[in-house]
């Protein structure tokens, strides 16, 4: 059953890291956490269909993002929202853009990554997230506004 689901997807949880974190390092780690996990929970992952252990190794690796997000932000209190390190050659455009989005609600900020940025759409992200699509439309309506509004639109 580990290797299945490490057959399955690995590629797959690797990518959807990657795009969580922007970080392969980080990716890593995260993919590397949920197989953990996934083998301590064998017993119940063998009893779920191929579309429902996908939702659970990503809603896994989702909440670990979060809780290493948490954690980091503890670590940095009293930093005032510094960027990560980014290449010297990338675009102000493209830093305005990612400090505006960085300031979203985790949960908008991520369903809008994956949107606009990956290409899913919002039934893809209900099942990841195990969410109904309309829910999924409605929190990126709710983005869209807010970046709207923060850059007076």
């Amino acid at each position: 059953m580990a290797e299945e689901l490490y057959k399955d997807f690995y590629e797959k949880l690797r990518y959807f890291c990657l795009s969580l974190s922007h970080d392969p390092h980080t990716a890593e780690d995260l993919v590397q956490e949920t197989f953990l996990r996934a083998l301590r929970h064998l017993e119940e992952l063998g009893d779920l269909s191929h579309a429902q252990r996908r939702s659970w190794l990503c809603k896994t690796a989702k909440n670990l993002y979060i809780d290493l997000l948490r954690q980091r932000s503890r670590e940095d209190s009293g930093g005032e929202g510094a960027l990560p390190d980014r290449s010297v050659e990338e675009d102000f455009t493209v830093l305005a853009v990612r400090q505006l989005i960085d300031h979203l609600p985790q949960e908008e900020r991520t369903l809008f990554e994956l949107r606009y940025f990956q290409g899913y759409n919002s039934t893809e992200l209900g099942e990841l997230f195990a969410l109904p699509p309309a829910t999924v439309r409605a929190r990126l309506s709710s983005a869209r506004r807010r970046l709207k509004q923060w850059i007076g639109n």
